[in-house]
């Protein structure tokens, strides 16, 4: 009888139906708090895929692989042990497949081995001497230095499992190199735990990802968008963004996580197009398996499911929910303040002056009133303007810098400088700064998340008449905000 071939659990079942990761999180429980531990982690390299089941990072021990045995004495008397295969059954890949794998990423990416890589076996449900009484089989397949058992003592698991304490390992580096696909552009930094699910979570027809601007949609969209490429790369792909300026950033996102994910995906064989296209293309009936969106239409569904194949999947994301397809709520947030993240749900905040001021009436002279405050706390770079009326913007531009000085300029000007920058409202999905001046007219259509969301630090919501108080009333719940 092979038991040892179980020793490599199948990753398929859910992790919460799964024994041992409870053994998993009472293992957790011995080691300090730079020690850092994920579960179910797949890595992909060209077409090849690992799972790793358990694993942790710590700064003196490098990367640690975790294996469970879960069988005790009673089950294992009489029986002997013999080397788990690929193609048994029940048996995963085998621990030293995964450590060439790993060790291979950490060469490719950084052309050096940055840390160790090291098996731990786990019993939880066997003690120290129970082991020396199994057959000698098992003694020679598992190293005892590198075994921890149900009666092992605290002190002892960090002799096992940290071994040299003398060295030290970057472990950024070592996060970088197993989860570079996970690695959210511009910012270099990991996504987080909700982050990545969002983008292992299985894509069967209609997903949409859900969340407030600054949740990091965009940067999601892209990164399930090029996982489900990568897992079948014969897929035919295209991408949407709603204006010319989201169409750039998403391709600049594309290029930024294929350099970081080591995929092996051409760029150039991914299609971003604006909304724009979206008829013509149906028009033309063009067909593609997987159709990603960002920032999507409700109304723009039927046309889009026009353009997919028979077994073709949507992916989209947006702000709201969308009743033809499966959410993915992401409830993190990056960019905004508590205040505003509350103030989008639709919820009271006593708080919200903070980083949104309402006013009415002359909006000119309330652009130089505010800017007159601004700038003598931080530099025009950082202040955005956005106007309703394209043909108002250009008199606006001349009544700031006849007040300040030449430091302002429109967003299509050839010569444009380091200054305030003003943009048509149209193009508020693709502005973010820290101070975001909007002007709207009295009827204004705008997403009221859309107008109050794009300022990291501060933004201020202008028009003629008091209409903007009730228009952005239900953002706020019953509390107004004004100056």
């Amino acid at each position: 009888m092979n038991f040892f071939s179980k020793l490599f659990h199948s990753s398929d079942k859910s992790i919460n139906e799964n024994p041992v990761h409870e053994a998993f999180e009472e293992l957790k429980l011995h080691f300090d708090d730079q020690a850092e531990f994920f579960s179910n982690v797949s890595l992909f390299s060209q077409k090849e895929k690992k799972t790793l089941p358990y694993i942790m990072i710590h700064p003196r021990a490098g990367l640690i692989l975790f294996n469970f045995f879960n069988y005790n004495a009673t089950e294992l008397d009489g029986v002997t042990a013999s080397p788990a295969s690929e193609n048994e059954t029940h048996a995963d890949i085998k621990t030293s497949d995964a450590k060439s794998f790993i060790e291979l990423r950490f060469e490719e990416i950084f052309h050096q081995q940055i840390s160790p890589v090291r098996s731990i076996l786990v019993c939880p449900n066997l003690s120290e001497g129970e082991f020396d009484y199994l057959d000698e089989s098992f003694h020679q397949l598992i190293p005892k230095s590198l075994t921890l058992f149900n009666d092992t003592k605290q002190e002892a698991y960090k002799q096992i499992v940290l071994a040299d304490e003398k060295n030290s390992y970057d472990t950024d580096k070592i996060k970088q190199a197993l989860f570079a696909e996970f690695i959210l552009p511009e910012k270099n930094i990991l996504m987080s735990r909700e982050q990545q699910d969002a983008v292992l979570t299985d894509l069967h027809e209609f997903l949409n990802i859900k969340g407030f601007p600054g949740s990091g949609k965009s940067s999601i969209l892209v990164a399930k968008a090029l996982y489900e490429k990568m897992k079948e790369p014969k897929t035919d792909l295209i991408i949407f963004g709603r204006l010319a300026c989201n169409v750039h950033h998403l391709q600049s996102l594309i290029f930024q996580f294929i350099e970081n994910s080591h995929w092996n995906l051409n760029p150039a064989e991914i299609t971003v197009s604006s909304f724009e296209s979206i008829q013509k293309r149906s028009h033309d009936k063009e067909k593609y398996d997987l159709i990603v969106c960002d920032d999507i239409n409700e109304a723009d569904l039927g046309t889009l499911k026009r353009l997919l194949n028979k077994q073709g999947r949507l992916l989209s994301s947006s702000s709201y929910e969308i009743d033809a397809m499966t959410s993915f709520a992401l409830t993190d947030n990056y960019r905004l303040s508590p205040a505003v993240c509350a103030a989008c749900e639709g919820l009271e905040v006593e708080s919200l002056s903070q980083n949104l001021v309402l006013k009415s009436g002359n909006t000119f002279m309330n652009v130089l009133l505010i800017l007159k405050g601004l700038l003598q706390s931080t530099s025009a770079e950082k202040i955005t303007i956005l106007h309703y009326s394209r043909e108002d913007l250009l008199k606006l531009k001349n009544e700031i810098d006849a007040y300040f000085a030449p430091i302002s300029y429109l967003f299509d000007d050839p010569a444009k400088q380091e200054g305030i920058m003003l943009y048509p409202l149209s193009h508020v999905s693709c502005i973010v700064n820290d101070y975001v001046i909007v002007i709207t007219d009295d009827d204004p259509q705008e997403d009221p998340v859309q107008l109050i969301s794009r300022a990291r630090l501060k933004s201020f919501l202008l028009s003629n008449t008091d209409i903007l108080h009730h228009f952005i009333n239900h953002i706020k719940g019953e509390h107004n905000e004004s100056d």
